[in-house]
C-alpha cells in the first residue's frame, strides 16, 4: 500500500516477492522453505540473516456457526474490502459488533455512517476496559448519543444460521439477538507458529521474545512488529503492544542490525489515540490498577477543563486523569477524552514519561499559549498542579 514492488526495486534494489508463503525455517542450515503460490512450487532459500515480521491475525471465537459467510474480522485492507462489498451487495439493516476495543468502536462509527443499526456487545460493563472508568464512561455516553445500542456483560455462546450459511442471530449469555452481519473485534493473536517450530523462544505474552536490538535466541535471526514483544519503560517489563508505530520503529532497528549496524530500540511508554464519533480519546503510560500491580504507590488526579479559552469558538470540555506515584511524585500515566485538543496533548505527557518527570516538574512547563489553542494555564498544567497538592499533602502527613 505504501510502495509497489517495482518502487522497492527501483529505489533501493530490494526484491519483493509477493504471493510467496514461508512454511518452515531451518536455523541449522540457515534456510527457509518458500511456496510460490501462483505457480504452486516449493523451494528452499538460504539466508545470512533473517528477520521475522509475521505480524498478528484477528482473534476468532470458536463457537457454533462462527464460520458463517457474514461474520467478519478487520485486520487488513482485504478484510475492509470484503466488509464494504458485503454491505454494498446485501444492504444489511442490523450489525452486531463483538468487542469494545479500538477496532470495534471505530467500526461502530463506520456502520452508522452507512445507516446500519449497530449493536455493540461487550463482556465488561464499559467499553475499552483497559482505560480508567471515567474515560470509558465518557466513551459510552458518546456511543449512546450517536445511536449505538451498547449491551454490557454479554459473552457470545453461539451463532444461528439460515439455509444459505448466513448468521441470522447472535446468542449470548443474556439472550438471542437478530442480526444481518457480525464483526468480531476481540483482539489479535501474534503469528508465531513457524518461529516456534524453528526453536525461537516466546515470551510470557505468547509473542516472540526479543531484546533491545530485536534479536531472537537464534543466531542471525531478528524479529519486529506485531509478532514480538516490546519493553515498557515504566513497568520495566516486556509486554505485547501490537501497534503500527511500534512495528515501524522495531523494523528499522531489526533491518539496520541485520545489515551489520548497531541500532537499539529501548522501548515504549504505551501511547495511543483513537476517535469515537466526535470524541477524541488518548492515553499514555500505565493505568491506575496496572501501576498498582507493578508495586507503585499509586494516586490519581482527574480534572475537567476547557480545551481553549472559553470565549473562543469551538472550545470544548475535556477530561484529564493523571496517574502518579505519591512517594516521589513521578508521573506514571495519563488518559484524556474530549471533543477537541486531546490527541495532540497526550504527546507532551508521553515526553514527560520518557524523561521520568514528576508532577511538580510538569506543572512548571512552559507551554505555548494563544486563545485559539489553550487557556493561559493549559489543562495539563491545571491537572499537574492539582495532583501536586496531593503529593505535598502526602509528604506533610508523613
Amino acid at each position: 500500500m505504501v510502495r509497489t514492488p517495482q518502487q522497492f526495486k527501483e529505489m533501493q534494489n530490494i526484491d519483493v516477492l509477493t504471493e510467496h508463503r514461508i512454511t518452515k525455517i531451518d536455523p541449522e542450515a540457515k534456510k527457509i522453505e518458500v511456496v510460490n503460490l501462483s505457480k504452486s512450487e516449493t523451494q528452499w532459500v538460504s539466508y545470512d540473516k533473517l528477520i521475522i515480521a509475521t505480524g498478528a491475525r484477528s482473534r476468532r471465537l470458536n463457537l457454533p456457526g462462527s464460520n458463517a459467510m457474514n461474520i467478519f474480522t478487520l485486520k487488513d485492507l482485504q478484510d475492509g474490502i470484503r466488509i464494504k462489498n458485503y454491505i454494498d451487495e446485501k444492504r444489511p439493516k442490523r450489525v452486531s459488533v463483538l468487542g469494545g476495543g479500538f477496532i470495534g468502536l471505530e467500526m461502530c462509527e463506520a456502520f452508522r455512517s452507512r445507516d446500519i443499526e449497530t449493536f455493540l456487545f461487550c463482556r465488561r460493563d464499559l467499553p475499552v476496559g483497559n482505560l480508567e472508568r471515567e474515560v470509558s464512561e465518557r466513551i459510552l455516553k458518546e456511543l449512546q448519543e450517536s445511536g449505538i445500542h451498547f449491551l454490557p456483560n454479554q459473552e457470545p455462546i453461539a451463532f444461528h444460521l439460515n439455509g444459505q450459511g448466513e448468521v441470522t442471530s447472535v446468542e449470548t449469555t443474556k439472550g438471542e439477538y437478530p442480526t444481518d452481519m457480525v464483526l468480531m473485534a476481540i483482539g489479535v493473536v501474534p503469528n508465531v507458529e513457524i518461529a516456534q517450530e524453528a526453536g525461537i523462544e516466546l515470551g510470557k505474552t505468547g509473542a516472540i521474545r526479543t531484546d533491545f536490538s530485536q534479536k531472537t535466541n537464534l543466531k542471525d535471526v531478528y524479529t519486529a512488529g506485531d509478532c514480538c514483544e516490546v519493553f515498557n519503560l515504566i513497568s520495566q517489563d516486556w509486554v505485547y503492544t501490537p501497534l503500527g508505530d511500534i512495528a515501524n520503529k522495531q523494523g528499522r532497528v531489526a533491518g539496520e542490525n541485520a545489515a551489520g549496524g548497531k541500532a537499539t530500540f529501548h522501548g515504549v511508554v504505551g501511547s495511543a489515540a483513537f476517535k469515537v464519533f466526535e470524541l477524541e480519546v488518548a492515553f499514555t503510560g500505565l493505568g491506575f490498577q496496572v501501576a498498582k500491580r507493578y508495586g507503585f504507590d499509586v494516586d490519581s488526579q482527574m480534572i475537567e477543563a476547557e480545551s481553549k479559552v472559553g470565549y473562543m469558538p469551538g472550545s470544548k470540555r475535556m477530561l484529564i486523569k493523571l496517574i502518579f506515584d505519591r512517594r516521589n511524585g513521578r508521573l506514571l500515566g495519563a488518559q484524556m477524552a474530549g471533543q477537541e485538543g486531546v490527541a495532540r496533548r497526550i504527546n507532551a505527557l508521553a515526553v514527560a514519561l520518557h524523561q521520568k518527570m514528576t508532577i511538580d516538574e510538569i506543572s512548571k512547563l512552559d507551554f505555548a499559549y494563544a486563545p485559539p489553542f489553550s487557556a493561559p494555564l493549559d489543562p495539563i498544567l491545571i491537572a499537574a498542579e492539582q495532583a501536586g497538592k496531593k503529593v505535598h499533602q502526602g509528604r506533610t502527613n508523613k
